[in-house]
């Protein structure tokens, strides 16, 4: 019998490789792919999860998590050369876009939605969290860049969705014009 923690593990890693084929492949994935991904007998994939809609939601919260970390987290580390972390947040936007469209049609799937909410809650609680980092970073008033923490979280998922870079360059000139201006 596999203990708790190899079978946490293991389920960690069923959900990164099960991410892996719904950003891929889409939510309509079958158990049958999943668990050939997995190396796994089809009927193997419900010892680590009771549904295929419990899996979904569990890798559209694994999503949320890796696009917190891997976008919005580092900038701070750039926030004295505005241009250089501007262009690596677009860059980082760039390769991560599959995973924040597989993460909105989750979260738009009337499906997964209301179940989805709670983490969509914790991820909207963190803007301030984040907004308060940069402030601290910069040594201003919080009220003097959250808007622009906000407006760059938009506009980064805007163009991860829809892959425009319209919908990203005005916002993110503004925000660089600002972090110059604070500096």
């Amino acid at each position: 019998m596999p203990s708790n923690f190899d079978m946490a593990a293991r389920r960690r890693e069923v959900v990164g490789i099960c991410l892996k084929v719904f950003t891929e492949k889409g939510l309509s994935v079958n158990t049958k792919e999943l668990s050939f991904a997995l190396n796994m007998q089809n009927a193997a994939i419900f010892y680590y999860f009771d549904t295929k809609d419990e899996l979904i939601i569990a890798c559209a919260e694994e999503a949320a998590f890796r696009l917190e970390e891997k976008l919005i987290a580092p900038l701070i580390k750039e926030l004295d050369k505005p241009d250089e972390m501007m262009d690596k947040l677009q860059k980082k936007a760039d390769e991560m876009a599959p995973l924040m469209r597989f993460l909105a049609s989750a979260f738009t799937s009337p499906k997964y939605h209301e179940k989805l909410l709670p983490t969509l809650s914790k991820i909207s609680e963190r803007y301030k969290h984040y907004a308060e980092n940069f402030a601290k970073a910069l040594n201003v008033p919080i009220e003097q860049i959250e808007p622009y923490v906000y407006i760059g979280i938009t506009a980064a998922t805007n163009y991860m969705i829809f892959g425009d870079n319209s919908f990203i360059k005005p916002q993110f000139d503004l925000i660089k014009e600002k972090i110059i201006d604070l500096l």
